[in-house]
């Protein structure tokens, strides 16, 4: 497996492997291609973005987008996308990107990764075995209108 930057023309791809992760189980959306193609060049576009996708013999199978934001002086890392193909997930390809994520963020003095995932999934149980830990004093709020 190669893990190398994101550029921009692997956006395409990304974005149907996007889709077909996040309309799969366990989180059953209705993504677009054309949504998730917004979404992904939003955040590639987006300030100090950081980004990386994963390669095998069948091509792009996962990607972690994140951003470089700042909090009292010190540099930290908000991760905004992480995705794998149905058929590689839990071979390890999630655990290479943000190896590889993290060692780059530490050459860049990045002190701190934070994210936002769905308490319900398998996504969690990744996060707390690659040594992230939950906030019970930090709560999500939205206001649509």
């Amino acid at each position: 497996m190669n893990i190398r930057k994101i550029e921009e023309k692997d956006l395409d791809y990304l974005a149907d492997l996007y889709v077909s992760v996040f309309n799969a189980e366990p989180w059953n959306d209705d993504w677009t291609k054309a949504w998730a193609y917004e979404r992904l060049e939003f955040i590639f576009k987006s300030y100090r973005f950081y980004g990386y996708v994963a390669e095998n013999e069948n091509g792009l199978v996962g990607a972690v987008f994140s951003r470089i934001g700042s909090f009292k002086g010190e540099l930290e890392l908000e991760i905004v996308e992480v995705f794998v193909s149905g058929n590689e997930q839990r071979k390890g390809v999630g655990v290479a990107l943000m190896d590889e994520l993290k060692s780059q963020a530490k050459k860049d003095n990045i002190t701190c990764f934070f994210l936002l995932t769905d308490k319900t999934t398998f996504a969690k149980d990744f996060y707390l075995k690659y040594g992230y830990h939950g906030h019970e004093e930090n709560l999500l709020m939205t206001h649509e209108f």
